[in-house]
């Protein structure tokens, strides 16, 4: 499957989530625009989709995993679907407008480094971010989602992330981490 077959697929997916579970309002939509759909996940060729439409395959298979680990968990553990799917379809929403293409066409073939920080935006982790666009456009976060949501790319040893985790902002990592392993070990045409 080539590249604009991927990202249509992708959406198609997306959006029918979306829609769906009733995860984003029109707000959060028009802001982020054309620009979700072509946003790579991360920078660098080794590191995780790399590519045009990588963040939104990204937020898909951490969705995937997410409620596959939810289901796993004791009732007292689990979450509401729609909370998990969520903080899956709001964690990195903060990456949308962070890369633009590298121009360097020597970084990009002997470095693999395919993107570069917009350097326009100011300085915030992913999480916070992401919460940040959510709450700017209107979207209601419980004290849960948002816990989950900007302390996903904390370290571990954290103490917001050591003592104050809940099972929500567990499953998200859990799921993010998974979801890069498959990533860097899938070969895209």
């Amino acid at each position: 499957m080539g590249i604009r077959e991927r990202i249509e697929s992708s959406t198609k997916s997306f959006n029918n989530t979306v829609e769906k579970y009733n995860l984003y309002n029109d707000t959060i939509k028009e802001f982020l625009g054309e620009d979700l759909y072509i946003a790579p996940a991360s920078t660098m060729k080794d590191h995780n989709n790399a590519f045009p439409g990588g963040l939104i395959d990204h937020i898909l298979r951490v969705a995937k995993y997410a409620v596959k680990i939810n289901e796993l968990l004791p009732d007292n553990l689990k979450n509401q679907i729609g909370n998990v799917l969520r903080v899956c379809f709001i964690h990195q929403l903060g990456k949308v407008f962070l890369y633009k293409p590298n121009e360097s066409e020597w970084h990009r073939n002997n470095l693999g480094k395919m993107y570069e920080y917009n350097d326009d935006l100011r300085a915030m982790k992913i999480g916070e971010r992401s919460a940040f666009y959510a709450l700017k456009c209107g979207l209601l976060l419980t004290d849960e989602e948002y816990h989950a949501i900007i302390s996903h790319d904390k370290p571990e040893t954290d103490p917001q992330v050591l003592w104050h985790s809940t099972s929500l902002s567990l499953i998200l990592r859990q799921a993010i981490l998974l979801s890069m392993l498959e990533e860097k070990n899938t070969v895209y045409d």
